[in-house]
């Protein structure tokens, strides 16, 4: 293997590795809108102040996974597909 082609599959695998963090950020996104639904089942009239902290927390954490999850997918892409960028520094020999 020379190092151009091992250069690429250190690109590959980072790629990958993104991926996989993307589907676990969507996994916490589903955990917290599940959790959301339930807060929101609580009868109205029973909100208290504590519940009302923990749907504000859930809110803020499904947009905190959206955001994770839409970073990773891009790095994942960029990494799987293209990549020519950091593979070109990578390769980069100082004289």
């Amino acid at each position: 293997m020379n190092k151009d082609s091992a250069g690429w599959l250190a690109l590959r695998i980072i790629g990958l590795l993104a991926l996989g963090r993307a589907f676990l950020s969507m996994l916490s996104m589903a955990v917290d809108i599940l959790n959301l639904w339930k807060l929101y089942g609580v009868a109205f009239e029973a909100f208290t102040s504590q519940t009302q902290r923990l749907i504000l927390q859930t809110w803020i954490g499904i947009g905190v996974a959206l955001v994770q999850s839409i970073f990773f997918v891009l790095v994942a892409f960029y990494f799987l597909r293209r990549g020519r960028a950091i593979h070109k520094l990578l390769m980069h020999e100082s004289a």
